[in-house]
């Protein structure tokens, strides 16, 4: 470019000229607390010697936290479809505890009475499985997602570029593992739309495989399981051509309260016995050690699962966006280009 022309059009447009940014991380996890509660906890807190306070005071301190007033709990009460605006949020809400179980249950979002809080359930137990290749684990994922599959969820995102790589169960087949997964973990008491996403190496598959019947597989699912609800399941297929896919190279399991890690593979199982030696660990937001600040909160490594396909979302719309290098589908229907991510997960 012609040096002159290049700072005529420097001076009228400077950011255009700027490296592009990587979106900044968004703060997944909120606590939504009435003032005078918050209020209330932190002046009886604070008044206990530091080793003395409670988790709950240790996560107020150090998460984001939204303030309500009378009129903003009025309005969840009216309204408890809201909570969906932040569906990996805990609502501390003034309402009985009934009430506040009733609105965990109805749209699988944390809540709870701001009377008598529990944080004890998004504090990890640190439980891990080891698989042994041929040898059977306990009940295979029934037994790994025992610890976290009673937590309220509404959406659920699976990543492991190699999912589909074999039929063969022996050495895990990606879809008699999804079937195994969803059957603990979509809850029977929703009365929202449950959404799924499903990432994988659309070049990694087996040859019996095509995108467009993977896609129609896991679409099926839900309804093979006998879950009556609405469901969403979106399907991404990314390649080595997409920033995404160097940002998903960890196999995860990713819900709104959790996230379950695996060394190697996700297609862990063949019904009971271990497809691969490997450590799987389901893990809930925080620890003891991340909220006394001696650690890495387990959210984070959930954060990178959700902040990777945001990023990808957003640059969808981008004219430098290489559409080839991926394939998306909802719904078992392949679509032309992905316009957004649908999953609530990373709105």
């Amino acid at each position: 470019m012609n040096v002159g022309i290049f700072l005529v059009n420097y001076l009228r447009c400077p950011d255009f000229f700027l490296p592009l940014q990587k979106p900044k991380a968004k703060a997944m996890f909120k606590v939504y607390i009435p003032e005078p509660a918050y209020q209330g906890i932190m002046k009886a807190e604070e008044q206990q010697a530091p080793n003395a306070r409670s988790y709950l005071y240790k996560l107020l301190k150090q998460q984001p936290v939204q303030l309500l007033k009378a009129a903003d709990n009025e309005r969840y009460k009216a309204h408890p479809e809201n909570v969906l605006k932040n569906s990996t949020a805990l609502y501390l809400l003034d309402v009985s505890p009934a009430e506040a179980l009733n609105i965990q249950k109805r749209y699988g979002v944390m809540c709870q009475s701001s009377a008598s809080p529990d944080i004890s359930t998004l504090i990890d137990i640190n439980d891990e499985h080891t698989t042994e290749e041929k040898e059977p684990l306990g009940r295979g994922w029934d037994s790994v997602l025992d610890s976290v599959e009673r937590l309220p969820s509404n959406a659920l995102i699976l990543t492991d570029r190699y999912l589909f790589k074999n039929t063969n169960a022996n050495y895990g087949n990606g879809f008699d593992n999804v079937r195994s997964i969803l059957t603990e973990l979509l809850p029977r008491e929703l009365e929202t739309n449950y959404q799924i996403t499903v990432v994988y190496d659309k070049n990694s598959i087996d040859p019996l495989y095509t995108f467009d019947t993977i896609a129609k597989r896991l679409s099926a699912i839900p309804a093979e399981l006998g879950y009556t609800q609405p469901v969403t399941v979106e399907v991404l297929g990314i390649t080595d051509k997409n920033d995404t896919y160097y940002h998903l190279h960890n196999r995860r399991i990713v819900s709104n309260y959790f996230v379950v890690k695996m060394d190697y593979k996700l297609a862990a199982f063949n019904k009971t016995i271990g497809t691969a030696e490997q450590t799987i660990i389901p893990q809930v937001l925080f620890t003891e050690d991340s909220l006394n600040r001696r650690s890495s909160p387990p959210l984070k490594s959930l954060q990178q699962v959700t902040n990777a396909l945001r990023a990808f979302s957003q640059s969808l719309a981008s004219s430098n966006t290489n559409h080839n290098s991926y394939l998306y589908a909802v719904n078992g229907q392949r679509m032309e280009r992905c316009i957004a991510i649908r999953n609530r997960l990373i709105k």
